[in-house]
């Protein structure tokens, strides 16, 4: 009987502190892209990010869901990965040059962002939007 106690604390114990340790959030971002090329391109750029549970980016309704370890790592930081590929989005745009390197298939039109971005913005990096 103690022993069944015992590895009941030890099985809730357990259950309690990894759902406080991983703090799994979700959230949906508008990113640019076309095709079957650019859906592996942004879910590869997410998923490089070993702190990222799941990433899946919609082709037609162009929209990026990913999942997260939010003790590791930020909404942020995961859609500039996104832009550093070459994917514009509601937080950043990716540099010129990168985009120019995309397939012709991948280059989509770019959304007119000049007034989200910074005046000290470079067109060679990636620029954050506000």
């Amino acid at each position: 009987m103690n022993t069944i106690i015992k590895s009941g604390i030890l099985f809730l114990s357990i259950f309690l502190f990894s759902n406080f340790s991983a703090q799994t959030k979700t959230f949906k971002a508008k990113v640019e892209g076309n095709c079957g090329m650019c859906k592996e391109r942004i879910e590869t750029a997410v998923k490089a990010d070993k702190n990222v549970k799941s990433a899946d980016w919609n082709m037609s309704k162009k929209v990026l869901t990913v999942s997260y370890d939010a003790s590791k790592t930020d909404q942020k930081s995961i859609l500039k990965s996104v832009a550093e590929a070459g994917h514009d989005n509601e937080m950043f745009r990716a540099s010129d040059k990168v985009y120019d390197d995309l397939d012709a298939c991948c280059q989509y039109d770019r959304p007119d962002n000049s007034k989200k971005m910074a005046k000290s913005c470079d067109p060679k990096q990636v620029c954050e939007l506000k």
